[in-house]
């Protein structure tokens, strides 16, 4: 409610009068005003089959892509080939395996996961540091190959997981070697590797030869030389 005020000669007066609500504006007539769509079916424009349909559309982009992978795969791979270097195996110093997995043609949340095995054995530490590097990585160390495996992806780029699992190695390392605790009070509990089974070579049965169709063959040719015989 709104109040007006109204002088009269020397008097003022106040008088009130009501308003109408902005969202009820367009309701005064009883009936509610429906917006245009432009893109009902009511309003679109008679199809006079000169055009393709949406498959028809999707289905050439589809091929328009893969002829651009063709192009790339004609003209622009063979130029990669100045950058090829030939293949050199890991020499005795370089003790770090990183692995990591890459999409061609689109992201994945995995791409920026990286994964880093050593060998213990690599490491040149005394049983002493190996105890304890062993107690300070936990589950982290695979009995059956005899590495330490250790995995990050708590950062968006594959550089940074990289640079944090390089940091965390020193560190246990560091520690490792650190004589002021080496806690050899502390029992290490391992597991058991696994036993790969072998098959018994006592329970391999040597292939037994049937000599059955050969009587059958034998029996058969006398009685037909006897038959000939009669005749």
């Amino acid at each position: 409610m709104l109040r007006q005020t109204v002088m009269k000669g020397n008097s003022l007066s106040l008088r009130q009068f009501s308003t109408t609500n902005i969202a009820l504006a367009g309701r005064q007539t009883g009936q509610r005003r429906k917006a245009d769509k432009k893109f009902d079916v009511e309003f679109m424009p008679k199809f006079d089959f000169d055009d393709q349909t949406t498959i028809g559309h999707n289905l050439f982009e589809n091929i328009r892509q893969v002829r651009e992978y063709l192009r790339k795969t004609e003209f622009e791979l063979p130029k990669l080939n100045a950058f090829a270097k030939p293949f050199e195996a890991p020499s005795s110093d370089q003790i770090l395996r990183f692995k990591s997995h890459t999409y061609v043609g689109e992201g994945h949340p995995v791409e920026k996961k990286v994964v880093l095995n050593v060998k213990v054995s690599d490491l040149k530490l005394n049983e002493t540091e190996k105890h304890k590097l062993l107690l300070l990585s936990g589950p982290r160390y695979n009995v059956n190959t005899e590495e330490l495996v250790m995995s990050c992806e708590r950062f968006p780029h594959r550089k940074q997981n990289k640079k944090y699992l390089l940091d965390t190695l020193n560190k246990l390392i560091t520690e490792a070697k650190d004589t002021k605790d080496t806690f050899a009070d502390i029992p290490l509990d391992l597991p058991k590797p696994k036993q790969r089974l072998e098959f018994p070579k006592e329970w391999i049965k040597t292939p037994v030869v049937e000599s059955q169709p050969e009587q059958v063959i034998e029996s058969t040719t006398t009685t037909i030389k006897q038959d000939e015989k009669t005749l």
